[in-house]
């Protein structure tokens, strides 16, 4: 029977279910003397493997695992040693995710809420940067609850409304959320709050439930515990880090909003929305908007920086990464299930928002 040690800066719940997973499907046993107390680092501790979580680069736990010298395996640390091979949810997709929902909402004031050296954010700013946005950031306060409740205060007046918030993680989220409920704002309308990770008990426990990215990181959990397998029945393969892509946004209260002004656009929205399935093009759009096809697509470029087109693709896009991945169905199946009724076409569109075609991107 291995004997793994678990060594987590701070508990993950998803991550450690999947590694969880792993270990009865294998029989291993796992060694939990972090898990209760993270700070009791076991010196000394001789086992076959470890999986981790550094988040500090100062940590004193990569002092411990380098005097370990035991086949190590880090779960969404990003800075890290790179001696030790990672499994890592795909920040830069998850960026572009929450970038796009923002701005179907017709969001063009954007913010990251969370710690100063979170990748997530960084990946965050890039995005938004790239597409002409500025994205100031409000760094997590580790003090005491009043000195939050003042900074975040003072952070908010000078934002401008509406504001679209991405949080680095759900905790994060719930408590921007609480904090600006507190402070009088209305959310989703005046703050849109969007978390990462869609760990449900939080996201459903807030005062305004809370939105969120699916990051997938029981798989990101059990791939680890997988890749730490295969290194500790042959400590010299030569692998990589492995990066799993977030599945979807889940809409709750918190941003369930359109800012869109023109009403053109927004009846273009919701047509699109509730009709996406039903093999429309964009001359249905134009005829159920009450505008002509130069000014919607004039409306479209201002408000999103995208066309009608666009805009369409997207949805369909969207929605058949979802059905790849909940459901069996064939690739034509899916096609269709989304309004297109060509699947090579389809195929074509899917590999130019994803970078790969539908069957890779379900493996």
């Amino acid at each position: 029977m291995k004997n793994v040690l678990v060594a987590f800066e701070f508990y993950r719940s998803p991550l450690f279910e999947g590694i969880a997973k792993y270990a009865q499907d294998h029989n291993w046993h796992l060694s939990l003397d972090m898990l209760n107390k993270p700070s009791d680092i076991p010196w000394g501790w001789d086992g076959d493997g470890i999986i981790t979580m550094v988040i500090q680069n100062d940590s004193p736990l990569i002092h411990f695992l380098e005097d370990c010298n035991k086949p190590t395996v880090n779960l969404e640390g990003r800075h890290f040693s790179p001696q030790f091979l990672s499994v890592l949810s795909d920040t830069k997709i998850a960026a572009n995710m929450a970038f796009d929902y923002f701005r179907t909402k017709g969001f063009k004031n954007f913010a990251f809420y969370g710690k100063r050296h979170s990748t997530r954010g960084f990946a965050f700013v890039d995005e938004c940067k790239r597409n002409g946005f500025n994205c100031p950031i409000l760094t997590e306060w580790e003090g005491t609850w009043k000195g939050a409740m003042n900074m975040t205060k003072d952070w908010l007046k000078a934002q401008k409304k509406p504001l679209a918030v991405y949080c680095w993680t759900d905790y994060a989220g719930a408590k921007l959320i609480d904090m600006a409920h507190s402070l009088g704002y209305k959310i989703p309308e005046e703050i849109a709050v969007l978390g990462m990770d869609n760990e449900e008990l939080i996201c459903n426990s807030t005062a305004i439930r809370l939105s969120s990215i699916k990051t997938e990181l029981q798989s990101v959990g059990y791939e680890g515990a997988k890749m730490l397998d295969q290194l500790m029945n042959n400590p010299e393969l030569e692998l990589e880090t492995k990066y799993i892509s977030p599945s979807e946004v889940v809409t709750r209260a918190s941003t369930d909003t359109l800012t869109i002004k023109s009403k053109s656009v927004e009846q273009a929205i919701t047509y699109m929305q509730e009709n996406y399935h039903n093999f429309i093009n964009i001359t249905d759009v134009v005829n159920n908007s009450q505008i002509t096809r130069r000014g919607l697509e004039k409306a479209f470029l201002s408000t999103f920086k995208m066309t009608p087109r666009d805009m369409l693709e997207n949805l369909r896009i969207e929605q058949a990464k979802k059905k790849l991945i909940a459901t069996k169905d064939k690739i034509y199946t899916i096609s269709k299930a989304v309004g297109i009724n060509d699947p090579r076409y389809f195929s074509t569109i899917f590999r130019r928002h994803t970078g790969r075609n539908p069957r890779d991107y379900r493996k």
